[in-house]
């Protein structure tokens, strides 16, 4: 309701002093301050305005929400200047569209030296000073706006990135605040969309959560639950945290913990962005519920084992996980991310490099994507470095024994992962950095030390999770198997078979680098380990010569996520084969997000992921909007309602 907004029904029109217009209340809708108090603003009216005035205060104890976003879903500041160094382009917008556009493009020329610059994990930081979504925009109640713009901001909003992950900050503050209005059930827990487009065709309650791809013990929820009932006596406040992406995700983890200032260069202002502590500080309670996106789940996973904050979350919910990384960043180091096709191909090239030489630049020296690696579990420790003949028979493969450390990143050989030692530090700013702390060590050496601890940190992770964590990943598009595909009675017409989505052939993704080259069936390992290099043309194409042979051979590594005519009959299996091309969300593979699944899908491999209660496999959502599908956002709000069950009541209620 708007600000004196009559709650009662009266006569149109009708002016103070009416026998109807005095039988009419006011109702002024609180709204939280900083210090936790609700208030409420009023309009002074004339004094002949007899109408009674009422305000409505939620006095419900508080569960702060924390979202932490993924690898580059943070705006980033240069330290020193307090210029831009990195902020996603906002597509949510004609203005903001126009200039996105016009940043990628820029981004698309830069240099090597300059990528490495611009993406220095020691000369940037995490900024909460990016913009902020509309907050009269679709989360309303009556007229009124749930928070102020100023409220947002110091929650933390303006520490991720707008188009993406600002929307879904703003759905759930209205969804669970306000599961009910008088009484009576509202929204997206008793209201399906006949669409699938907005929300999901079900509703949450009374919807058996196998329906959106649920594994593990979990049942309907009813108006009647327990569960349920015990959440509607707290309400929640939904907070952000970003954090600098370029640094090591255990570092995030400690960070996000105890929050930064951020004191802008430009007008020496100081912006607090808080850590878990103080947010649950400020709402006088101990734990709060963390949701994460993509490698956010890393940072949150090792502020929960590195930094000990298992005792300050309810529980945690994983959306688009790479829980074990993924082959995408390590075929980049051969590819870049511009022969990628299409305009995922152009983005990825402007933004992080458009051939091997400009990603290593930017990438070498930034320990937080490189975790996103193939961690030593991934695929429970099957190759994912392919070197193939095109009929899929296997040359080459690494790493073994899960050893990539040294078979691929540390192997300066034509299939190897190590860069050339000039190609490291394109800028000189490692080698200016090292010699001024005293060490001695080379670019190289200083790459040798980062990668040793990445692949340490990644060990860490293998099945750890806090120990009540629930997670929601993509494999591919909607399945006529899938439990939510239910056809129309008769006719085409009718409501739709599922949720509205992307389809397999827009979700693949890399699930092995495989390089494949026209080779003799009968040339051995080591033969081919000792070929002679010849050229890399620094996206994809390696040529090198089989000296006993006198023959030259060009490996190709899959450069684009398309298979020519995928379908739902496709036979995976044997396209990975060839191709190394996997359903998933388009970025992370299915092979990574179902490690989460591990002991609660029997079709899903290797020792219990320790700590998931529930794994939500789903399908039809690309991995950047995937907290913008209804299958996500349907799994997210029951997934709240069960890490709540277990939580105290102030006062036993």
């Amino acid at each position: 309701m708007s600000e004196n907004q009559p709650h009662s029904s009266g006569t149109a029109n009708a002016a103070p002093g009416d026998d109807d217009a005095e039988q009419q209340v006011v109702s002024l809708m609180g709204r939280p301050d900083a210090e936790g108090h609700s208030y409420a603003h009023a309009t002074l009216t004339p004094a002949d305005d007899t109408r009674p005035k009422e305000t409505f205060h939620d006095l419900r104890p508080i569960i702060p929400v924390i979202f932490i976003p993924g690898v580059m879903g943070t705006p980033l500041a240069n330290k020193d200047t307090g210029d831009e160094a990195f902020f996603a382009p906002n597509l949510d917008t004609v203005g903001a569209t126009i200039a996105g556009l016009g940043s990628v493009l820029a981004g698309w020329f830069r240099s090597a030296s300059s990528r490495e610059e611009r993406f220095d994990p020691f000369s940037v930081e995490a900024t909460p000073l990016g913009p902020i979504i509309n907050l009269g925009q679709g989360a309303t109640i009556g007229e009124s706006e749930l928070l102020t713009r100023d409220e947002a901001r110091r929650r933390g909003w303006g520490s991720v990135y707008r188009t993406s992950y600002q929307p879904v900050l703003l759905w759930l503050e209205q969804q669970l605040n306000n599961p009910m209005l008088c009484g009576k059930l509202k929204g997206a827990w008793c209201e399906p969309d006949p669409t699938g487009d907005k929300w999901a065709l079900h509703p949450i309650l009374g919807t058996d959560p196998k329906r959106y791809g649920a594994y593990g013990q979990g049942e309907a929820i009813t108006e009647d639950s327990p569960e349920f009932k015990r959440f509607i006596k707290f309400q929640y406040r939904v907070y952000a945290i970003g954090y600098n992406w370029l640094q090591s995700n255990e570092d995030s983890g400690r960070d996000v913990i105890s929050g930064s200032d951020y004191v802008d260069p430009k007008t020496k202002k100081t912006t607090r962005l808080m850590g878990i502590t103080e947010i649950c500080k400020e709402n006088h309670t101990g734990k709060a519920i963390v949701l994460t996106h993509s490698m956010g789940g890393l940072v949150a996973r090792f502020a929960v084992i590195s930094h000990g904050a298992e005792s300050s979350i309810h529980g945690v919910f994983h959306g688009a996980q790479p829980a074990t990384g993924a082959p995408l960043a390590a075929k980049r180091f051969r590819t870049g991310g511009g022969s990628e096709g299409g305009i995922n191909g152009f983005v990825n090239g402007s933004l992080m490099g458009r051939d091997a030489d400009e990603f290593v630049a930017v990438t070498a020296n930034a320990p937080g994507p490189l975790e996103l690696l193939p961690m030593p579990d991934y695929d429970n420790g099957e190759a994912w470095w392919i070197f193939a003949r095109p009929d899929g028979q296997v040359m080459m493969k690494f790493p073994k024994n899960g050893d990539a450390y040294n078979d691929l990143y540390m192997n300066s050989k034509w299939y190897g992962l190590l860069p050339k030692a000039e190609k490291l530090d394109p800028a000189g700013i490692v080698k200016k950095r090292l010699d001024s702390m005293g060490h001695h060590q080379t670019v190289s050496d200083n790459f040798s030390n980062t990668m040793l601890q990445v692949v340490t940190r990644q060990s860490q992770l293998k099945n750890s999770y806090h120990s009540k964590t629930y997670v929601a990943y993509g494999n591919g598009g909607p399945r006529h198997d899938s439990p939510s595909d239910t056809k129309p009675e008769s006719g085409d017409k009718g409501p739709p078979a599922t949720e509205k989505g992307k389809e397999t052939k827009d979700l693949l993704t890399w699930g092995k680098a495989i390089g494949t080259g026209d080779v003799p069936s009968d040339v051995t390992e080591a033969e081919l380990k000792a070929a002679t290099f010849m050229h890399d043309s620094l996206s994809g194409d390696v040529r090198v010569f089989l000296e006993r042979r006198k023959l030259s051979v060009t490996f190709t590594i899959q450069k684009t996520n398309t298979v020519p005519s995928a379908s739902d009959k496709t036979d995976w299996a044997k396209v990975a084969i060839k191709t190394g091309i996997i359903p998933g969300d388009g970025t992370v593979p299915a092979w990574s997000s179902q490690a989460q699944a591990r002991g609660l899908n029997p079709a899903v491999k290797g020792e219990p992921a320790k700590g998931i209660q529930m794994a939500f496999e789903q399908q039809g959502y690309d991995h950047m909007g995937s907290y913008e599908h209804p299958w996500t956002r349907w799994a997210l709000l029951y997934s709240v309602v069960q890490i709540v069950k277990d939580v105290d009541v102030p006062g036993g209620a």
